[in-house]
């Protein structure tokens, strides 16, 4: 049986650089899958965290508090 995972992280070179591995099978996820990762601003991906709306979401430090 297969786990789809919704992921999300910002578009910024940063994010992308460290999401590639992931997001390009270079990981191995066993019964695991993600879907097509959502790219998004900072600020929408922190309130989407705090409502868990995506199962993985890059948080940024300032949304810790």
């Amino acid at each position: 049986m297969t786990t789809q995972l919704s992921l999300g992280y910002s578009p910024c070179p940063n994010d992308t650089f460290i999401f590639y591995a992931l997001t390009h099978g270079h990981i191995p996820l066993h019964n695991l899958q993600l879907s097509v990762p959502v790219l998004d601003d900072v600020e929408t991906l922190n309130t989407w965290a705090l409502s868990a709306k995506l199962d993985i979401t890059k948080l940024s430090f300032h949304a810790l508090g």
